[in-house]
């Protein structure tokens, strides 16, 4: 289970980010997952505020993910506990968390398929 356990919001984009921990005993893939502040969801134009994360990456037990507002290569980095932190941008130019004000959502994807299983159900039909 994915969690936000800290978000940072600042009006400098190097200091801003949001710090999710996978809190479930299995790995599982960030894709899919999208953050969105609650002041977002209220406005008429609030999907474009939402964040749609779209790098394939697993992030183990135990383990965070800092997404990152700014720019930068993502990749891993050691914690002096022992775990392991990703680090995902999201390559803007503005700060995102200081001006959306409210808690931050994390929805979880619902749907997962491939075309091998829709294929698979559309010859049983």
């Amino acid at each position: 289970m994915i969690r936000i356990v800290g978000v940072q919001r600042n009006e400098n984009i190097g200091q801003e980010f949001v710090l999710l921990q996978n809190q479930g005993n299995m790995r599982l893939n960030l894709r899919g997952y999208t953050l969105i502040a609650e002041s977002a969801i209220d406005e008429p134009a609030g999907l474009q505020e939402a964040y749609v994360i779209a790098e394939d990456i697993d992030i183990p037990a135990g383990h965070h993910a800092a997404i990152r507002t700014g720019s930068g290569t993502s990749t891993w980095c050691h914690k002096h506990d022992g775990y392991h932190v990703y680090h995902l941008f999201l390559g803007r130019n503005t700060p995102i968390w200081a001006r959306l004000t409210g808690d931050v959502h994390l929805l979880a994807p619902t749907h997962k398929y491939s075309d091998k299983q829709v294929e698979k159900l559309l010859v049983k039909r």
